[in-house]
């Protein structure tokens, strides 16, 4: 359904109908300055064949617009440039990405939601800056491709932040099972890249020949913020690959040490097993066999004799 839908002249806005009359007239009447925002979300196929018409697109945008499982790209047809970007939230170790699909012309910008956020916000900060406005649809372009790009860059913070903590988890002298979240991070860290990266090149050739020329500055800036957050990206899974490697070394080290206390403790009780095995084959002629203290005897060299093997293992480390 169509969100919102307003006209600007000099960079002020201008509500208008949502019917396909509403925007004939609209389009029909927009003056040289003037330009026409549509914001639609989650479009049925006939809502968006009924804009498309109006607005003369390609029908093979339209048909990319209509499928939300776009790869990231910008395509320029021969009135008017489709772009396909994702938006990325992150919460609870999870990040979710939707499609947002956009549509540039002469005289109007075209934003097709597929859930996600709303890009209410990036249209109220856009009608606060009358001037850039004035300058078209490019402006308004830019507004909502940067408050999508500038956005990376946050869940790439809150990203590294996770990342802190299970590195201080991995290195503390808790026993922690830190894997399944390491493995949870770099699956999500895989969606994120993949919104991302197949983003950099597109935007960079854009940047190079976007129109106003004076509005090439600000897209060379996105894809900076763009850039900054790719290389996020790489660090987070270099830093998840080392937390995995250091976890797993840590896993081993206290394995090892458990099969140290364990040996430790196997030969302790070896020595009171092997005099009590010899004691108990009921030979005839033993020592100390008709003694009146020989079992008190034989109970505390046992026990001396444990002390000791203790004594060695305790200095030596394994126990």
């Amino acid at each position: 359904m169509i969100i919102d839908c307003a006209v600007y002249r000099d960079g002020v806005r201008e509500s208008s109908g949502h019917d396909k009359d509403s925007l004939d007239a609209s389009l029909a009447g927009l003056g040289e300055d003037d330009f026409l925002w549509i914001g639609i979300g989650n479009p049925t196929k006939d809502e968006m064949n009924r804009v498309g018409a109006a607005l003369k697109l390609h029908p093979l945008s339209v048909e990319d617009a209509l499928e939300a499982h776009q790869r990231p790209k910008v395509e320029r047809y021969a009135d008017h440039l489709f772009m396909s970007i994702r938006t990325v939230t992150y919460r609870d170790d999870d990040i979710q990405t939707h499609e947002v699909n956009i549509f540039l012309g002469t005289n109007y910008l075209l934003t097709v939601r597929h859930g996600g956020p709303s890009l209410k916000e990036a249209r109220k900060s856009a009608e606060q800056m009358i001037e850039p406005l004035s300058h078209g649809p490019t402006a308004a372009l830019y507004s909502v491709v940067d408050s999508i790009v500038d956005h990376y860059e946050a869940v790439a913070g809150e990203l590294e932040v996770d990342v802190q903590e299970v590195e201080t988890s991995v290195f503390s002298n808790q026993r922690t099972s830190d894997s399944t979240r390491i493995y949870r991070l770099k699956r999500e860290t895989l969606e994120f890249r993949r919104a991302v990266l197949p983003l950099k090149e597109p935007l960079n050739r854009f940047a190079m020949m976007a129109t106003p020329e004076d509005a090439r500055p600000y897209f060379r800036d996105i894809a900076d913020h763009l850039a900054r957050a790719a290389e996020a990206i790489d660090s987070i899974d270099h830093l998840l690959d080392n937390a995995l490697q250091a976890h797993l070394a840590q896993l081993s080290v206290q394995q090892n040490e458990d099969m140290r206390k364990l040996t430790a403790g196997a030969t302790i009780f070896a020595v009171p097993t092997a005099i009590a095995g010899i004691y108990g084959m009921n030979f005839e002629h033993m020592p100390e066999l008709t003694w009146t203290f020989g079992y008190p005897l034989v109970i505390g060299l046992i026990g001396v004799i444990c002390g000791y093997v203790y004594w060695r293992f305790k200095r030596s480390g394994w126990l």
